[in-house]
């Protein structure tokens, strides 16, 4: 879920008494407010706010080592580079930033599968395919934590090493547990799709001291960085949550190209994206302005969750006793960590699930819609290419209502009827021409 997402609608809407103006959900809203970017331009930076920052990660994961990266995918390439392990074994259904990462490093890539009706590899999975001295990366694919603590369990009986991938993750628990702190290493992500966003960045929690040394991780970068101040990020976050706000989504009929030509403008831009050694994510440096903002989501973070429950129990409830997927299922899941609602229309092409979604103005989107390996290789993980091509995202953020979250699910369910009704029109066409083919053969024999 890093990037690499295909938009496939611009919003819900629905028509308000007063105004008549329409207003459209969309799919992302930043739980970074526009008071506070301001805020934080003033009260927000310096490097006792570093510390700070890493004093509060300290504080909820137990880890003495907090340090702090340009990206999640630079900090995946910057803990990969400082081990002498040649292999790296990782699902081949996740975002396609991590196997550049990996390529960075020297490593080569061990892909494995992930089970049926699941969204996670398990440590099944792992035990398959490991090999002893390999680094293992389990990830929390949108906030659902896979079996983390058996997949450490295996990795340490076989003499491997483990990063705990948190981009989509970051505040989940598993058994009151913060994801991040099982694995020797933990990875969050503070890029601008996810949990608390502060432009980029991300943070590495070292738990296993004796891997590596700390300092030397601390100023290992893949490739020289800067560390200006992120005006362009800046202004883009503000413009974006101007753009987004239900009433103005709505008025912009050609949204989708004011905010492509906002992110040209207004986002630094590699002029050279097939190299990724050359984009911010690995060039700018974590600014202290990120961290400030990060403290104040910080302070909020248990409201921020506790409605991102309240979202996610309304989806559980308007999806129960239909044909709708959801990857929900463990008594044991923390809805309020999750970052996206993911389902899926079994026996339904997704394409016109989302044609249908994107006439009536539904918000949904589609991550890692092909798998990692080589297209030649696809067959050998066929439950990746599966979740790759009928997975379907809904949105959980702090300023969505629960009034939008009903709506947007309540519409979902109609296309799935209506979709079925179809199917079912078309089953019955198809035999009744079957039926014709038959009864003209038998004329023609007699």
């Amino acid at each position: 879920m890093h990037t690499n997402s295909e938009k496939m609608a611009e919003g819900q809407s629905h028509t308000g008494s007063l105004s008549g103006r329409r207003r459209v959900v969309a799919f992302n809203r930043l739980e970074t407010r526009n008071w506070e970017l301001l805020a934080a331009l003033r009260h927000g930076h310096g490097r006792h706010v570093m510390e700070d920052l890493r004093d509060a990660l300290r504080e909820v994961t137990g880890a003495k080592h907090v340090l702090f990266a340009p990206s999640c995918r630079s900090a995946i390439a910057q803990i990969l580079m400082m081990l002498p392990n040649e292999e790296v074994v990782m699902p081949a259904y996740t975002c396609s930033v991590l196997r550049p990462a990996a390529a960075l490093a020297g490593k080569r890539i061990v892909y494995i599968d992930i089970p049926k009706n699941s969204l996670n590899a398990t440590s099944a999975e792992y035990a398959r395919k490991l090999k002893p001295g390999s680094v293992m990366m389990p990830m929390h694919l949108f906030g659902i934590p896979t079996d983390i603590e058996n997949i450490c369990q295996i990795a340490k009986d076989n003499g491997c090493v483990t990063i705990e991938d948190v981009a989509a993750g970051f505040g989940a628990t598993r058994n009151g547990r913060w994801l991040g702190t099982f694995a020797d290493f933990g990875v969050f992500s503070f890029e601008r799709t996810k949990r608390l966003p502060a432009f980029r960045g991300a943070a590495i929690i070292i738990n296993n001291e004796r891997l590596v040394d700390a300092e030397k991780l601390a100023s290992q970068r893949v490739v020289s960085t800067t560390g200006d101040f992120p005006w362009r990020d800046l202004a883009f976050s503000f413009a974006h949550n101007v753009v987004t706000h239900p009433w103005l989504y709505g008025t912009l009929r050609s949204l989708h190209s004011l905010r492509k030509s906002v992110k040209t403008h207004l986002v630094v831009q590699s002029k050279t994206p097939d190299v990724p050694t050359r984009t911010p994510f690995y060039t700018r440096d974590f600014h202290s302005y990120q961290a400030g903002l990060l403290l104040r989501m910080l302070g909020r973070m248990d409201r921020i969750r506790d409605h991102i429950e309240r979202q996610v129990a309304v989806y559980r409830d308007t999806f129960r006793n239909t044909p709708i997927q959801t990857f929900l299922d463990s008594s044991e899941l923390d809805e309020g960590g999750l970052l996206r609602f993911p389902i899926a229309f079994p026996g339904r092409d997704r394409s016109e699930i989302l044609r249908l979604a994107r006439e009536r103005g539904i918000v949904v989107e589609t991550n890692y819609t092909e798998p990692l390996p080589d297209s030649s290789e696809h067959a050998n993980f066929p439950n990746s290419v599966w979740a790759s091509q009928n997975v379907v995202l809904l949105p959980l953020y702090g300023s969505l209502s629960l009034a939008d979250a009903e709506r947007l699910a309540r519409g979902l369910v109609e296309i799935e009827r209506e979709t079925s009704c179809r199917a079912v029109q078309i089953s019955g066409l198809d035999s009744g021409n079957e039926q014709l083919a038959v009864t003209s053969l038998a004329r023609q024999t007699l």
